[in-house]
């Protein structure tokens, strides 16, 4: 799809998280879906295929969602064997749905098998096409509250090869990967996420700058609380903002994509360039000297690639120029 006619279907209002809504078709898709599974169907699946019609075409209610349908969902996304559209048109009904403030309760009933997190956790080995729709329906999670509060969870879980992993942090690898992929539609969907990731309220304390070190700072029972980007943007010089590490680690790693990206796209869209600087912004502030090194890293000129594209992007350089100059 082109990517100056995706712009105008996205739901963004000013700082407000980017969400995609309008570009699916729950209906078709689902009529599609059908056609593609339904003669393989028993009696019980034919039920479970029916109850989330209901729910995603429909707009019935949440408790049409039960462990049955989950589970139905998680093998129709677990058998690579299976007919590649039927995953795509499943991952774009699961972004349509996701779009609803109820579908939390479906999230939190894949809390023991997590196949909605270890689906995209493979997310560099799908097709396009998948990656694409994993990408919207991740995005989309993030319009409700409760649904980026499950993207952005950071307590570890095992993998089926027993490695530790984190929702948090398959939200950041699909992120950062979108970005990056050659496909405009992907790098639309990326920057949406990184921007959302950027948005939310940070688990942070606030600390002297003097005391920002491995000798100084402590490092177990300190007491984080959220804390605003308004409160994040105005902190006072000699003071620094301690986040967790998980945090941490995700802002280098999108702040790393961020900059790659800048440096490949010859002309990238301005929106995109706006959610990207706005938020290397944000991460300034939280790992300003990580910054520092991830742009050397990459090796990126940010005052040659970046300044003249709009004004609005002039104004988030200057505000990551003054605070990469005072970390400096």
């Amino acid at each position: 799809m082109d990517s100056s006619k995706l712009l105008t279907r996205q739901t963004s209002l000013s700082d407000q998280v980017i969400v995609f809504k309008d570009i699916l078709n729950p209906r078709t898709d689902f009529d599609q879906l059908e056609r593609l599974i339904s003669a393989s169907l028993d009696e019980k699946e034919k039920t479970c295929l029916k109850d989330f019609k209901k729910y995603i075409v429909k707009g019935e209610g949440s408790w049409l969602l039960d462990q049955q349908i989950l589970d139905f969902v998680a093998g129709l996304l677990e058998h690579r064997s299976l007919n590649l559209d039927i995953r795509v048109k499943l991952l774009r009904l699961l972004a349509a749905g996701a779009c609803r403030e109820d579908f939390w309760s479906f999230l939190q009933m894949d809390r023991k098998n997590r196949t909605l997190m270890k689906f995209p956790n493979l997310f560099d080995q799908l097709s396009v096409e998948e990656q694409k729709g994993v990408a919207l329906f991740l995005c989309n999670t993030f319009s409700s509250g409760k649904g980026s509060e499950w993207l952005m969870y950071g307590s570890t879980w095992k993998l089926d090869d027993d490695t530790d992993t984190s929702n948090v942090k398959i939200t950041a690898k699909v992120a950062a990967y979108s970005l990056v992929s050659y496909t405009p539609s992907l790098q639309e969907y990326g920057s949406a996420l990184i921007y959302n990731i950027a948005l939310k309220e940070t688990k942070a304390l606030s600390v002297p700058t003097a005391k920002y070190s491995e000798e100084e700072l402590p490092t177990v029972h300190l007491d984080y609380g959220s804390v605003s980007n308004q409160d994040i943007m105005s902190s006072e010089q000699g003071t620094q903002f301690v986040t967790l590490k998980v945090y941490n680690d995700v802002a280098v790693e999108l702040s790393m994509a961020v900059l790659k990206y800048v440096k490949k796209t010859k002309n990238p869209p301005e929106e995109i360039l706006y959610r990207c600087m706005k938020s290397l912004v944000k991460f300034s502030h939280i790992i300003p000297n990580d910054m520092l090194h991830c742009i050397a890293m990459v090796q990126v000129d940010l005052d040659t690639l970046v300044p003249g594209k709009s004004d609005r992007i002039d104004t988030e350089m200057k505000i990551l120029k003054s605070k990469l100059v005072k970390t400096a």
